[in-house]
């Protein structure tokens, strides 16, 4: 069975009508579709991958180079673009207020959302997005678990929210970060790149405008905007792991979060000290905790395949 590669390149922009789509859906069931994978690769083939930079620790004058930036690559040429249609998973359904549906990034690439009103949603690596099958009716709810960029469509008459714990973040047309499992300590983190968005929980709210963020964790009465560096909220959308000046025990959290891993930080490691580095995002793990090993001087115990234990050094 072939498809016509014009409906196959609508289909992953989502501009499909909804018989195409259910033709190119019938098709993706079989097992072999080498069309996709030319598809992704012209759509990556101008991705510009930087070289990483070395790790260092300021003042001492230490320096690891890192390793081979092949696997950077192989990740970014192996991120997948899905689309959603509203339509498409309401067919035969009745539209009710509390029926949800999840999607699930359960691999290291990153995720392509085209959602039906127009917005985009960049889910990343072992996070998962909840959505009601009613979307864009009346309003446009999301809930997120993981990491995820999101540019939102204009629509005054239908309000755009994503829920990450107790924390909702509500716009109208913008373009922002959520991470709910970067901090050690839990908390959710909510950056504006551009537009405006309200954050709210149920002790406090706020306005955020962009270059600004928010950290917060369900113990807190409230939290205050602060600003933060592009390129290391976002560098997961660009391959890349970026520490720059964060703590190891949030260097840590962020590991497990971005590569679906289990970093288990022993009570004798100091998680204050702070980690500079930039590693691309296929890096493995063992070489990139080997790297902050050789500065920090901890020690690595591998329990097994996905888990690590850091304890003091000998």
């Amino acid at each position: 069975m072939k498809i016509d590669p014009q409906i196959l390149e609508k289909y992953f922009k989502g501009n499909c009508t909804a018989e195409e789509a259910a033709k190119v859906e019938s098709w993706l069931e079989q097992p072999d579709v080498p069309e996709v994978d030319e598809w992704f690769g012209r759509m990556y083939a101008l991705s510009h991958v930087e070289e990483p930079v070395q790790l260092k620790k300021t003042g001492n004058h230490i320096y690891r180079r890192l390793y081979s930036i092949a696997a950077a690559i192989a990740v970014l040429v192996g991120v997948c673009a899905w689309l959603w249609q509203s339509g498409l998973h309401t067919a035969g359904k009745t539209p009710l207020a509390f029926n949800w549906d999840t999607l699930a990034n359960k691999s290291n690439d990153i995720k392509l959302l085209s959602l039906a009103d127009g917005s985009k949603v960049w889910l990343g690596p072992h996070s998962s997005l909840a959505y009601a099958y009613n979307y864009n009716d009346t309003s446009r709810e999301l809930s997120l678990n993981g990491e995820a960029y999101f540019e939102v469509a204009h629509d005054p008459q239908r309000p755009f929210s994503v829920r990450a714990g107790k924390l909702i973040t509500t716009a109208l047309g913008t373009a922002f970060n959520i991470a709910t499992a970067n901090c050690a300590d839990g908390r959710i983190q909510v950056s504006l790149v551009e537009g405006k968005v309200s954050v709210s929980a149920a002790t406090f709210s706020c306005i955020l405008n962009p270059g600004q963020t928010i950290r917060y964790g369900e113990d807190m009465q409230t939290a205050l905007p602060e600003t933060f560096k592009k390129e290391e909220v976002l560098d997961w959308k660009s391959g890349k792991l970026v520490f720059d000046g964060t703590p190891l025990k949030d260097a840590f959290a962020k590991l497990q979060a971005r590569l679906g891993t289990k970093i288990i930080m022993d009570s004798t490691v100091s998680g204050t000290r702070k980690v500079s580095g930039v590693f691309s995002a296929g890096e493995p793990l063992d070489h990139i905790l080997e790297a902050m090993q050789y500065v920090y001087g901890f020690k690595i115990v591998k329990k097994d395949r996905n888990t690590y234990k850091i304890t003091k050094a000998d």
